[in-house]
């Protein structure tokens, strides 16, 4: 305080009323400062202190090198140059010297470095060299003398360890001491010092001293080192030749020497020299195919648009790899003016010269490219057409619309062609009516299919988008009133549209006069994607009187019931509608055709069907096949059980036989388990974890339980794990309950034991009673908890609640005799009784 008093007392003027206010402040700022320090940082200092002095008096102590360990470790968050000298005594301690190391290289004291150099006298072999790797690390200075002295040790570690580190801590002195030690000693040692003087004259690149560093690099270059060695010595005189760069690179591009031409090649896209482009272009047309593949990759990164007609060179007479190149290129520095090369060599080459030149004329984006390309639709060849119209199509040219149109109407055969390929993947839903219109305006067949295919593609682009379509003009066109042609060219088109006024002409199609609109309504709907034509198909199969139409209905009715929009359908109704096409007289075809249905549709009644054909010889194999593919997925253990031995018993091939086998085994293992329910929730309440849930009582636990809406809870698919039904699939999330419900059939009243596994908690009644209560967090084992039953004869409704914390959420029952022999005859059904 007494600096700021001092300099007010000596000032009498206006001004130094000025800066006594500012010394004032500064007055008050240093005495806030002060006490903030002696308020709230002396004590924590005082602490720090305090445990430094603990910690060195361990490293001076008798403690066991473990310790010392552990308080070099806490040390290195508070040491300081009080702490040095005890560090220091450890460095010679091989058991410690690392340990030492790990507090003193990163202090920024003058002390530490000079305790790690001095250091270097009392140590050897590899205690020394990691002193050394220390010492360069910190990049001291200081130890640059007794790093140049240990180049001449016999140890070969420890000048390699000094090479490196005098190459990190650079300088002149150093690359001195390492120039010194480069003739003479082995490969390894050599090694080390060439490495040394690339780091150091990096250092001095680093620094700004591109002389420096030039002198280091070419002297590497030149003094026929390993070929790795000299890449990046003339790498090195290339980012430190200043104004000499460029020239660098192209004596090394154009020159013979490996190492030179590999390091230009690497720095060629670093070059600033605005004279590089058209430099390196010029290259191009006397290098080597490997050259000029690298050289049109930097001159595509570098964004070289001088190097234009130099790369199209390239693409049009190169190599067929550096065309490839040189094309790929073209999509980036092009312009306008390499759409004829791009398109005659989409047009008339193959593989992978074609797709790199369509690609290009996709991305072309200089120039007036849209209008060329329009012209060339116009007036060009008609592969050029074609190759114009697709490249509009993937650059998404909007604008090509109009034009598009009237070429598909009224150009040329190829020009038409080229315009129904483009306009799919660029119309909107409001140009419908403009394909319909194509279509019915074409005046010849092919023209119709042509314009039609188009249309179908838009349609099915603008389902996939789930667009709003308006398709009046569609439906009227598939009218009676229309022209037979016109319906027979748009038929195919409602295979892929649910659409209900689709729907009701096609079942006019159905009925027409014409058997030409007839047979394409027929292939239509067998094609169809619509769930709601499923009855028509099956009436087609059961009815047609064209026995190859009705060959294709049954495919169309198993294609519909089973691929993924069929699974929307219930069992019951996918089975029913089976059930009514074996009511026919079908050929074995046809049966299998029925047979290849039924096997995807796990449903008892599926089973039903099939168990029939195990004897007809004509397609027992394949109702073998259904039968072991329905039968594990079933709840009804007998019914599965019942059909398998049958295969077992009938079936020739032993790969069959072996599958039956196996899914016998498969349901064995899940034998007593109750796999057959229904389930409902999750159920939450504000505020409640699955612990407090437990004791809540929601819908399904109460007289509401009528209202509750509940789900088919699927059987596992996991064959090590038949038991397990799993909630989190069906459900998901964390912290609620859910609810399973079930009923069991036993032919007698009858003692049981029921074998309990849940994740997490579980409550059950069985006919009305709660039988067991858990109230836990725990991952899913079976028979985690046991508890004796009675069953009644006939149904005994079950109902379990499990909780779920998080991770997983599932559960097994089982019903065994008390013996724990299973329980014959019983059998689950969650519509039992009710």
């Amino acid at each position: 305080m007494n600096l700021f008093s001092d300099e007010l007392g000596g000032m009498k003027d206006e001004r130094a009323s000025g800066v006594r206010n500012l010394c004032w402040r500064g007055m008050v700022a240093v005495s806030a400062a002060m006490l903030y320090a002696a308020v709230f940082c002396a004590p924590v200092r005082a602490a720090e202190v305090g445990e430094e002095q603990r910690l060195i008096a361990i490293l001076k102590s008798n403690s066991t090198p473990q310790e010392k360990d552990t308080a070099c470790v806490q040390l290195k968050q508070i040491a300081t140059a009080a702490a040095v000298p005890a560090l220091a005594a450890l460095l010679a301690d091989p058991q410690l010297s690392q340990s030492a190391r790990y507090v003193l290289e990163p202090m920024e004291l003058p002390e530490a470095g000079g305790a790690l150099v001095d250091a270097l006298g009392r140590t050897s072999g590899l205690t020394k060299a990691g002193i050394i790797d220390s010492l360069g690390n910190r990049r001291e200075e200081a130890a640059v003398d007794a790093l140049a002295k240990a180049l001449g040790e016999s140890d070969v570690v420890v000048v390699e360890s000094a090479a490196t580190a005098l190459g990190k801590i650079g300088g002149a002195t150093a690359v001195k001491a390492l120039n010194g030690a480069l003739p003479g000693g082995n490969e390894s040692v050599h090694g080390a010092i060439v490495d040394g003087l690339l780091r150091a004259a990096n250092q001095f690149l680093s620094a700004g001293d591109e002389a420096g560093a030039s002198q280091i690099f070419e002297q590497l270059y030149r003094a026929g080192e390993s070929q790795t060695v000299r890449t990046a010595a003339y790498a090195g005189m290339i980012r430190s030749g200043g104004r000499r760069s460029l020239e660098l690179v192209m004596k090394g591009i154009e020159g013979s020497e490996s190492a030179a031409q590999m390091a230009a090649l690497q720095l060629a896209r670093e070059i600033r020299d605005p004279a590089a482009g058209p430099a390196l272009g010029g290259l191009l047309s006397k290098s080597p195919p490997a050259v000029q593949i690298s050289l049109i990759g930097t001159l595509s990164r570098r964004g070289e648009i001088s190097a234009l007609p130099a790369v199209a060179s390239v693409a049009k007479e190169g190599t067929p790899e550096a065309r490839i190149v040189a094309l790929e290129a073209l999509g980036e520095l092009g312009d306008a003016t390499v759409i004829p090369l791009l398109a005659e060599t989409a047009a008339t080459r193959t593989g992978t010269l074609q797709a790199t030149a369509r690609r290009s004329l996709a991305l072309l984006s200089r120039g007036s490219v849209t209008d060329v390309l329009l012209s060339e639709l116009t007036s060009g060849k008609p592969p050029i057409q074609a190759e114009m119209a697709r490249a509009l199509g993937e650059r998404r040219e909007i604008a090509a619309i109009p034009r598009l149109f009237d070429l598909a109407e009224r150009g040329g055969e190829s020009a038409r062609k080229a315009a129904l390929q483009a306009l799919p993947l660029l119309v909107k839903p409001t140009h419908v009516d403009a394909l319909v219109q194509l279509v019915t305006k074409a005046q010849t067949e092919v023209a119709r299919v042509d314009a039609a295919q188009a249309l179908n593609a838009a349609l099915q682009r603008f389902r996939v988008s789930q667009a709003k379509l308006e398709l009046d003009l569609l439906v009227k066109a598939l009218s009676p009133g229309a022209t037979v042609e016109s319906r027979l060219a748009l038929l195919p088109i409602c295979s892929g549209l649910p659409d209900p006024e689709i729907r009701k002409a096609l079942r006019e199609a159905l009925s027409d006069g014409d058997s030409r609109v007839r047979g394409a309504a027929i292939r239509a709907l067998c094609d169809t994607v619509d769930l709601d034509l499923l009855p028509d198909l099956v009436q087609i199969a059961c009815r047609a009187p064209e026995e190859n139409f009705r060959t294709l209905a049954i495919g169309g009715c198993v294609r519909l019931a089973t691929r993924e929009e069929g699974v929307q359908l219930a069992s019951s109704q996918r089975v029913e509608a089976f059930k009514t096409l074996l009511g026919t007289t079908l050929s074995p075809e046809q049966k299998r055709l029925v047979l290849s249905g039924l096997a995807e549709v796990p449903d008892p009644e599926a089973l039903k069907l099939v168990e029939p054909m195990l004897a007809d010889p004509a397609v027992r194999s394949e109702a073998a096949q259904a039968a072991v593919k329905i039968a594990p997925a079933l709840a009804d253990a007998d019914l599965a059980t019942s059909a398998l031995k049958k295969v077992a018993a009938a079936e020739t091939d032993p790969a069959t036989r072996q599958a039956a086998q196996a899914a016998l085994e498969q349901i064995d293992a899940r034998s007593g388990f109750i796999t057959a329910w229904q389930a409902a929730g999750p159920f939450r309440q504000a505020n409640k974890n699955y612990a407090a849930l437990f004791d809540i009582p929601f819908p399904p636990e109460t007289p509401e339980a009528t209202a509750v809406e509940w789900r088919t809870l699927p059987p596992s698919t996991d064959a090590s794990r038949p038991w397990s039904m799993d909630l989190l699939k069906l459900f998901g999330g964390e912290q609620c309950v859910g609810y399973a419900r079930t009923s069991v059939y036993s032919d007698r009243d009858q003692q049981a034991r029921l074998e309990i596994g849940s994740d997490d908690g579980a409550k059950i009644w069985l006919n009305g009673k709660v039988v067991f209560a858990k109230n836990t967090a725990r991952p899913l084992q079976p028979a985690q908890d046991t508890v004796d039953v009675s069953l009644k004869a006939g149904w005994n409704p079950l109902l379990i609640k499990v909780t779920q914390n998080n991770l997983g959420w599932e559960f097994c029952l089982r019903l065994t005799k008390p013996d724990g022999s299973r329980i014959e005859g019983l059998r689950a059904n969650p519509s039992g009784g009710r």
